[in-house]
């Protein structure tokens, strides 16, 4: 079994199984942190309007995430069966 097969498999099991509240908590904390982070490190070498604009737009993108991971979770996902 090749590399290629090993991650769709790996992904199939992963897409197939609802995720825990504990998942999706980690998933909200990472979320969090990763703004909070690529923020400061924005601010600090490009400025506080560019370090805006990127939590703003990180937000969104992980917001949506976090939405889709609840909504798959609630649903399942039985399109992989």
């Amino acid at each position: 079994m090749g590399i290629i097969d090993r991650f769709e498999e790996e992904y199939l099991d992963v897409s197939s199984s609802r995720a825990t509240i504990r998942e999706l908590l980690e998933l909200f904390v990472g979320a969090v942190l990763f703004v909070v982070g690529a923020s400061a490190l924005a601010y600090y070498l490009l400025g506080q309007r560019v370090a805006m604009w990127l939590a703003v737009a990180l937000t969104i993108v992980f917001t949506i995430t976090i939405v889709s991971q609840a909504y798959w979770a609630m649903t399942g996902r039985e399109d992989y069966d």
